[in-house]
C-alpha cells in the first residue's frame, strides 16, 4: 500500500512478478486530481518504462495495467477489478515468449 501511485517503484512491480504474480494493477488518482500534484505524471512515465521492459523480457502484454480511479468511485473500482481478473484468468499463467534464434 502506498500513498500515491507516483510512489510505486518499478522495483515493486518487478518484485511482484518475480514472486509469481500473474498480473499487476496500479490504481491512481485522475490526471489533475493528484493530492501530491504530479504523482500521476510520474506514474505514466514509470508505466511506460515498465511496459517496455516487460515486453523486452518476453512477458505477455496486458499483465500490467494502470487505471485512474478516485476514492469516490467504488463501483468503478469493483468493475475494473472484475474485468481485469477475468482477463488475466483467460490469459492463464504468464509465459515468457521465446526469443528468435540467431541464424
Amino acid at each position: 500500500r502506498v500513498m500515491c501511485s507516483g510512489t510505486v517503484s518499478p522495483h515493486h512491480v518487478l518484485r511482484a512478478f518475480q514472486k509469481g504474480a500473474d498480473a499487476v494493477l496500479i490504481g491512481g488518482c485522475h490526471i489533475g486530481d493528484c493530492h501530491y500534484l504530479k504523482g500521476n505524471y510520474m506514474t505514466i512515465k514509470r508505466m511506460t518504462f515498465l511496459q517496455d521492459l516487460l515486453k523486452f523480457t518476453g512477458m505477455e502484454e496486458g499483465r500490467l495495467h494502470l487505471e485512474w480511479i478516485s476514492a469516490a468511485e467504488g463501483p468503478k473500482f469493483a468493475q475494473v477489478i472484475r474485468e481485469f481478473t477475468e482477463k488475466i484468468k483467460k490469459m492463464g499463467s504468464p509465459r515468457l515468449k521465446q526469443a528468435p534464434r540467431a541464424a
